[in-house]
């Protein structure tokens, strides 16, 4: 069970590995001098691509595994499929995060207190 995982996360981390710095720079770095609105919709933008993108890339490299390989994923296996790309595409989007972070000192609610 054990090389199991370490196939699954190999695969996944080399891909994701691969996709991450492409959408990451899609949208581009952060320009503080682009409206709030913009800056909220790449982000917006963003977290739909990822969201797709993890979607697609999870139920497709279960079928190949499945196909190709013969490989089912059991219960545990499947738990860390589901978090593993998850959290390496947010962690991998350095773009995103500075966006992130300056909206958050941007926010209206942030300048009442």
């Amino acid at each position: 069970m054990i090389h199991r995982l370490v196939f699954f996360s190999f695969i996944y981390i080399i891909i994701l590995l691969q996709l991450s710095p492409i959408i990451d720079h899609l949208l581009g770095e952060l320009d503080e001098t682009k409206s709030n609105i913009n800056i909220l919709l790449e982000i917006i933008f963003q977290i739909i691509i990822i969201v797709i993108t993890w979607f697609y890339l999870h139920t497709g490299l279960k079928h190949i595994l499945k196909t190709r390989f013969n490989i089912t994923m059991r219960e545990k296996s499947e738990i860390l499929m589901d978090f593993l790309p998850a959290i390496l595409l947010i962690g991998l989007q350095r773009n995103l995060m500075l966006k992130l972070e300056y909206i958050t000192y941007e926010h209206p609610f942030r300048k009442l207190f």
